[in-house]
C-alpha cells in the first residue's frame, strides 16, 4: 500500500502549504464525478497527513500536570510566617473593628 505522501505525490517532508497545493492538483487531476475512488483516496490521504499535523501540534500544547515538590524547610518557614501575621492582640483587633 502507498503511503499518503506518495498518493499526493509529495516528498515526506512536505511543508502544509505543499501538502495542500499538492492536494488541490491531485483534485483538479482526478475530479469526484469522475474517479470517485481516486477522489476518495486523495481526500483520505489529504485528510490523514492534516490530522497528523495537527496532532503533533497538540502534543506540544498538552497540559502535562506538574509534580509537586514542597521543600518541609520552606514549608515550615512559611507556616511560620503565616501564622505569626495571624497572632493579634486584643487591643489592635478592637482598634481595627472601630
Amino acid at each position: 500500500m502507498t503511503s499518503d505522501y506518495e498518493q499526493l505525490g509529495i516528498a515526506p517532508g512536505a511543508t502544509p502549504a505543499q501538502i495542500k497545493a499538492a492536494y488541490h492538483s491531485k483534485l483538479r487531476e482526478f475530479p469526484a464525478h469522475t474517479y470517485p475512488e481516486e477522489f476518495k483516496t486523495i481526500r483520505g490521504a489529504y485528510e490523514a497527513l492534516r490530522k497528523g499535523e495537527t496532532t503533533q501540534n497538540e502534543d506540544l500544547l498538552k497540559i502535562r500536570p506538574l509534580k509537586p515538590e514542597l521543600n518541609p524547610d520552606i514549608l515550615k518557614q512559611v507556616r511560620e510566617k503565616a501564622i505569626a501575621q495571624l497572632e493579634v492582640n486584643l487591643d489592635d483587633l478592637i482598634r481595627a473593628t472601630f
